[in-house]
């Protein structure tokens, strides 16, 4: 006899649900730095949980998805780019020029561009993805 669900969740319906989730991840996902080993682990078993959800709530109809996003233009990123900048003598602008160039299109996202990739997993125009983890990072990382 095949195991039961992963997931003991009331899952037939689902009341608490308007509309398909999306989690937010991160792109530490996507590498590995000696600092963010607890918080890897943290993401990797929330993506975990959205891939098990999509597997579990999909033949209700119900996709899961996430986004990984990279650095965001926020500011609390400004004040820690800024605070690196200006132990070595440099603007915030040229700290935030070093950051850039290791992305593909020399820029971090705003939350906006980030809320935006939740939207599209949201909505119909996303109707046949579920499982998915969308990298959203102005091409920090490729996966």
């Amino acid at each position: 006899m095949p195991p039961g669900p992963a997931l003991p969740l009331p899952l037939s319906p689902v009341p608490w649900l308007r509309g398909p989730p999306a989690g937010v991840n991160s792109s530490v996902l996507r590498h590995s730095k000696r600092a963010c080993g607890a918080y890897k682990i943290a993401k990797s078993a929330l993506l975990a949980l959205a891939q098990s959800l999509a597997t579990e709530l999909g033949p209700q109809g119900i996709r899961v998805n996430s986004v990984a996003p990279g650095p965001m233009w926020t500011d609390k990123v400004k004040d820690f780019i800024g605070g690196l900048a200006a132990s070595r003598g440099l603007s915030l602008q040229e700290g935030y020029d070093e950051v850039a160039a290791d992305m593909d299109l020399r820029r971090l996202q705003s939350p906006e561009e980030t809320a935006d990739a939740v939207l599209f997993l949201v909505s119909d125009l996303a109707r046949a993805v579920t499982g998915h983890c969308l990298d959203v990072n102005c091409g920090e990382y490729h996966h």
